[in-house]
């Protein structure tokens, strides 16, 4: 059995998806294998393209019918044989090292089942051609070498990436599918919830993330506000924390754009054990969250029965970081 099992899934990105393969052919350790999920039934490219490989490593799978990104993502966690996973998704791609060094590292840190490594941003731009943006995902002093639970980044953000990610096997790896309703921009942060810590975090870049200008992400803020406000009442209502964490709270939303600090009023208003958030409020920050929600009314609704309706995940996260706490002790 291969010693690591990457997931590939594609959705109407054929000359991206050339690229991804390719830097998943140019490994230098090349014990691999790869399932190719094609979640658009109807493109047959995919499938060909795999063929003329010639390549046993490969298996190729196309969906019957269109499965969504969340959905798709949960069948890499399906049971393997294999002792490592990760992730190509078919616009991101990897430096030619990046298996090799994953798994050294991996293999010297076994109290983590989960690392991730830097990487470097690209923009799309016209007529096929792509920009690198001038900073990699972490800064020259992001010094955290293992990523404990919990911490500030924990309450709403995320430190892994599905593009640099290397998962062991282990017996919580069915725990990993998250609720399929929910807004894919929110997987890692959902996802990190459940994955057991520490975090191991490679400061070498071995990855490369694209902005493309067509993606699955939704431009829109509909079920925005509501994940916040489930991601950070399900932390407050585990977690004891302190002042200092509702100041960087509120420091970062501020160095955000104008909406961010509306989902620490959203909660604080309506969650009970989030009640401490709204004490950092200025006046201004509250006259612009009530013209903001005479303008958007329905968004407040949403919020106060965010629970109901997303039923599922806010029942998985509270589990799951209930369950990354009491690991922690």
């Amino acid at each position: 059995m291969p010693k690591v099992k990457v997931f590939l899934p594609t959705y109407k990105r054929n000359a991206l998806f050339q690229r991804s393969v390719n830097s998943l052919l140019q490994q230098t350790h090349q014990d691999w294998e790869c399932e190719v999920h094609n979640d658009d039934p109807s493109d047959d490219f995919p499938k060909n393209y795999i063929s003329s490989l010639n390549d046993s490593r490969f298996t190729f799978y196309q969906h019957e019918t269109n499965l969504g990104p969340v959905a798709t993502f949960n069948v890499m966690f399906n049971l393997t044989s294999a002792t490592y996973l990760c992730l190509l998704e078919d616009d991101n791609w990897w430096e030619k090292d990046f298996l090799a060094i994953m798994i050294e590292q991996m293999e010297k840190n076994p109290d983590s089942v989960v690392a991730f490594s830097n990487f470097n941003i690209w923009q799309e731009l016209e007529d096929d051609k792509w920009q690198k943006l001038p900073e990699p995902r972490w800064p020259k002093n992001f010094e955290i070498n293992k990523v404990h639970f919990p911490s500030f980044r924990h309450i709403y953000d995320y430190h892994h990436s599905n593009c640099s990610m290397m998962i062991r096997n282990n017996e919580n790896l069915i725990n990993l599918k998250a609720p399929d309703n929910i807004r894919i921009d929110f997987i890692e942060a959902i996802r990190e919830r459940a994955l057991k810590h520490p975090i191991l975090f490679i400061d070498v870049i071995l990855a490369n993330f694209s902005l493309t200008v067509n993606t699955v992400r939704k431009p829109n803020l509909s079920g925005v506000f509501e994940h916040y406000l489930l991601l950070i009442d399900s932390f407050f209502t585990a977690v004891k924390i302190d002042g200092n964490y509702i100041k960087l709270l509120w420091a970062a939303a501020r160095e955000g754009n104008i909406k961010s600090f509306n989902k620490l009023l959203y909660t604080g208003l309506i969650c009970k054990n989030s009640r401490k958030l709204l004490k950092e409020a200025t006046i201004g920050e509250w006259i612009f969250f009530f013209m903001y929600n005479i303008k958007h009314p329905l968004i407040f609704i949403k919020c106060l029965t965010a629970k109901k309706r997303y039923r599922i995940l806010w029942q998985y996260l509270l589990l799951n970081t209930q369950n990354r706490l009491e690991e922690s002790k």
